[in-house]
């Protein structure tokens, strides 16, 4: 099942994922779509595998998207600001710690299975049973 876009603003994604327990909170940034489709080709080649990956697991994960090319490279962006601090989409941010540490999964490296597998890291025992 393709994950949800979240509708939540920024700050009460911000704050969702810094109240996070001991297990890793994850935050999708991509482009917007236009007419279906998204105007970054590294998003496009993101956007399923990141898909597939989180499809069976418990995590916590919220999929946001940053804006058309205007709205994106503007430097107010909420996305680019912390503590995102985006720089280059799509962006997979990883939260864990109590929010004491936020690393970052950037292009290429978003669709690139052994980065991605070694970011998200591996099912639980429960999550490979379901």
């Amino acid at each position: 099942m393709p994950l949800q876009v979240s509708t939540e603003s920024p700050s009460a994604i911000a704050q969702s994922l810094e109240s996070s327990s001991s297990k890793p909170s994850f935050l999708v940034v991509y482009a917007s779509h236009v007419d279906g489709r998204s105007w970054c080709g590294d998003c496009r080649e993101a956007e399923p595998l990141v898909d597939a990956k989180f499809a069976d697991r418990a995590d916590d994960v919220k999929v946001v998207y940053a804006g058309q090319k205007d709205e994106w490279r503007q430097a107010e962006n909420p996305w680019k600001q912390a503590p995102f601090s985006v720089t280059n989409l799509p962006t997979l941010i990883k939260v864990t710690g109590n929010a004491s540490k936020w690393e970052r999964l950037v292009e290429e490296d978003v669709y690139n299975q052994k980065k991605l597998d070694a970011f998200v890291g591996p099912k639980t025992k429960q999550e490979q049973r379901l």
